[in-house]
């Protein structure tokens, strides 16, 4: 499997959307348009280059309710993570806030986002770099500056993802589609099966193998614990993980669809454990 170059750039059109998939500025109208309409609280965490590293949170949280958290975007060239999450806000309506704490993380990476790179700006990669040590957050030589400003939030970050963390990427090389999942168990449960299943109504799923030196079978790369932003918050203490992976070698709007339906799947079943 030949490696990424993390400075080639990507870009494609959406019909969906009638804009680049690199239009920064569409992206952010386009998100305050819907905070806007279903009342997201925004907080700003930090600066990632010329442009705020913003968490959004349902309005009135409860102690009650399940709470997830929902990221995308740390790899500029995957694009449709960052725009799938926006079309499940499309179609989101408020109430469902009356059930369940959500929070979003929707463009990790800005300046990589603008370019269609996979790193930032300053070249480093914003999913590397997360450590945990003596129950805290620390950096070391791999994070970014992106990851520096997530691990100054980490404890908030744990608080909002404490039911479950997906983080929606995609795979530039591939035409199939599989998943990271994280649960308390030694081998994949329903949720990570319906998760995969999620994204294998839109694309093959990947066959058995090595991707990225991980062994998969039947589409789910289990409990593989790296230094990425998701299995930190898993390590941290949120109770199932998920990082979806669509084909970048497929249809844009197509992945835009499947990153949408993941979303919606892992709300579902985060409701469904109530």
């Amino acid at each position: 499997m030949s490696s990424r170059d993390p400075f080639q750039s990507f870009t494609w059109h959406s019909d969906i959307f009638s804009c680049q998939s690199n239009d920064i500025s569409s992206f952010y109208a386009r998100l305050e348009e819907q905070a806007s309409r279903l009342g997201l609280q925004a907080r700003k965490l930090g600066d990632a280059g010329p442009h705020p590293l913003e968490l959004y949170q349902s309005p009135a949280q409860k102690a009650d309710q399940p709470s997830i958290l929902i990221s995308a975007g740390f790899h500029g060239e995957e694009a449709a993570g960052p725009w799938g999450l926006l079309y499940f806000l499309n179609e989101l309506e408020p109430d469902l806030f009356g059930q369940i704490n959500l929070s979003l993380l929707p463009l990790v990476n800005p300046t990589g986002f603008k370019r269609g790179h996979r790193f930032n700006k300053l070249g480093q990669n914003p999913n590397r770099g997360f450590v945990l040590e003596n129950g805290r957050g620390r950096s070391n030589q791999d994070t970014s500056s992106e990851g520096e400003i997530l691990l100054a939030h980490s404890q908030l970050l744990a608080a909002a993802s404490k039911d479950g963390i997906l983080t929606c990427h995609e795979d530039v090389l591939l035409t199939d589609t599989y998943i990271y999942s994280f649960e308390a168990n030694q081998h994949p449960g329903q949720f990570s099966r319906e998760l995969r299943d999620a994204l294998g109504h839109y694309f093959p799923i990947a066959q058995d193998g090595l991707i990225d030196d991980c062994p998969v079978n039947d589409g789910i790369i289990f409990n593989h614990f790296d230094l990425s932003f998701e299995a930190f918050l898993v390590r941290l203490g949120a109770s199932v993980g998920v990082c979806s992976e669509t084909p970048g070698q497929q249809s844009f709007d197509q992945r835009i669809l499947a990153n949408a339906a993941i979303i919606k799947r892992f709300v579902e079943l985060t409701l469904a454990k109530r």
